[in-house]
């Protein structure tokens, strides 16, 4: 059996909702339901919440993970996923297979979730590397374009009044699973690429708390599913 970890970032602070990952989210704060996910998954030799927050350590440790945490200079705004991700690799004691990236702002991915793209993952270990969970895409990649500082639409140079969706469906990335083996993702830096498969996720579950209208859709829809008004 592959021995895998999971790992949680939770940093302190955030620029759009205060303390992001621990605002509450129907009764928890926002970080135990990923931390729940990946131990009531029950397949990780850890379950690691890096932060650099004593209030968040002690909210990780009290919903069942382990606590590392980062220097100051990775607790800022300019530091990189990869940056947390090579300084807490680097500093494990324990060998493992892969590791699985959870990001605290995705509270609709369960235990469910983790298993389906670790044995996705796992039944294709030979030929991937990566995987990445996604999304349908809301719109299609030509409706997605930059306008110009005078407000110029000239990118957008396509007839709309006869646009048709392409018979071929686009997907984007949802944040809320990221699989990789650790010696090939401290080599490349990223997730993404030939060697990255996909895992797709409905779009109910693909939440993924950034502003303010996120919280309430999120509060929402979390609501709704606690009452038994959803599938898992």
């Amino acid at each position: 059996m592959m021995k895998k970890i999971a790992i949680i970032p939770a940093r302190s602070g955030s620029k759009g909702l205060k303390n992001k990952n621990i605002i509450d989210v129907c009764g928890k704060p926002l970080m135990a339901y990923s931390i729940e996910a990946a131990v009531n998954s029950g397949i990780f030799a850890k379950v690691i919440v890096s932060t650099d927050s004593k209030e968040y350590g002690e909210i990780a440790r009290k919903y069942g993970a382990e606590v590392m945490y980062r220097t100051e200079a990775l607790s800022n705004d300019t530091a990189t996923t990869y940056d947390v991700l090579q300084d807490l690799l680097n500093r494990l004691d324990i060998e493992f297979d892969y590791f699985v990236l959870l990001q605290p702002t995705s509270p609709m991915r369960t235990s469910r979730h983790i298993l389906e793209a670790v044995n996705q993952f796992e039944g294709n270990y030979q030929e991937f590397d990566f995987l990445v969970s996604v999304k349908e895409a809301e719109h299609a990649g030509v409706l997605v374009r930059p306008i110009e500082k005078d407000g110029s639409l000239k990118h957008f140079d396509t007839d709309f009044s006869n646009y048709k969706r392409q018979n071929y469906k686009e997907y984007s990335p949802n944040g809320a699973i990221f699989i990789a083996k650790p010696k090939k993702y401290l080599r490349q830096k990223h997730f993404f690429g030939a060697k990255s498969m996909a895992y797709i996720m409905k779009k109910r579950d693909s939440i993924d708390i950034d502003d303010e209208l996120d919280y309430e859709f999120a509060c929402l829809c979390m609501n709704k599913k606690l009452k038994g008004s959803q599938d898992e």
